[in-house]
Formats: structure tokens, sequence, C-alpha cells
């Protein structure tokens, strides 16, 4: 039975009213990406420099070629007029470390910090630990200083004692 031309027009403005009101499936998505939640920006610093002093030369993540890019004082730098091993890091580096590192992964990240998954669902973590397959080989034992600075950061929970510990580490080349 056909409709009425009253509830054809009526049934047509309702359609309407729902494909308006309701949202696209990019309005979802960038919403969804509100809600993810990142490490603490504020304290990247120590963990900037801790993984720069281990990942962040130019043989490594300190160059342009890899998606985790460390910007810093012994590899890549942002301003071509600063060279390795001359300037310090800038805060602007540091940022920029920071958006290259949240950026990997940044769903897994937000569920880390909420505690939702554990640290070793991150490829970060899983390379430094040597459970993924990483050129640069296993970096850290699981509870080491530079395992537990990354981690507890990664979770909210963060200390600076074990980055300090990582940064003042007596050099072995150096011995």
């Amino acid at each position: 039975m056909p409709l009425k031309p009253s509830f054809r027009c009526c049934a047509a403005a309702l359609a309407c009213l729902i494909e308006a009101c309701a949202p696209s499936v990019e309005q979802q998505t960038n919403q969804e990406r509100s809600l993810l939640s990142a490490p603490s920006q504020a304290d990247f610093p120590e963990v900037g420099n801790a993984l720069e002093l281990h990942c962040g030369t130019l043989d490594c993540h300190g160059q342009k070629g890899r998606n985790l890019r460390l910007y810093g004082y012994g590899g890549l730098r942002l301003s071509a007029s600063q060279t390795p091993s001359g300037d310090p890091t800038t805060p602007q580096e540091i940022d920029a470390s920071y958006a290259s590192l949240v950026g990997l992964e940044p769903e897994t990240i937000s569920q880390v910090v909420s505690r939702r998954l554990d640290p070793d669902q991150l490829s970060l973590v899983r390379k430094m630990r040597g459970i993924e397959r990483h050129k640069g080989g296993q970096l850290v034992r699981q509870g080491d200083a530079l395992d537990r600075c990354v981690v507890l950061w990664l979770t909210a929970l963060f200390d600076p004692a074990p980055c300090a510990d990582v940064v003042n580490a007596p050099n072995p080349g150096n011995e």
C-alpha cells in the first residue's frame, strides 16, 4: 500500500533530520581523537634526555628516516644552524621528540596512560626490551633505569629518579 503524500513528506523530513543530527564517521573519528590521553608533556624533558642518550644518535632515531625521531644534542637538529654535539637540546627539540613519540601509536598510548593496556603493547617498549626485533638490539631489561623512566612516564606514574640515573650514569666509553 503506497504512503500518502503527507506521510512521505514527514518520512523524508525525519530522514533528513536524523542524517543532520548524526555525526559523520569523520566527526566521530575526530571526537575520538580529542578524547585520547597522552603521557605528560611537562614530564617529558627528563624522559627525552634519557632516550636521547641511548636512542637519539645519528645512526639511530636521530635521523629523518625513522618513524620515531628524537631531536637534540647528539643527533637530528630542528635548526640547520645547529650541529650534532654542538648546542644543547632546545625546548623546541624536546617538543618535537615528544610529538614524534606520542604520535607513533596514539590509541595504544592512550590506553597505556589510562592503564587499560600493559606498556608491553607499545612497539617502543617491546623494541627497547628486545621483545620485538629492533635494529639497535635490546636496549633495556625490564626494570632497569631507562625502562622504569619510560614506563613510569607512559603509565602516568612518573618518577624523575630513574631518568636522572640514566642521564647521570658514567659513560662506559670514558672509563
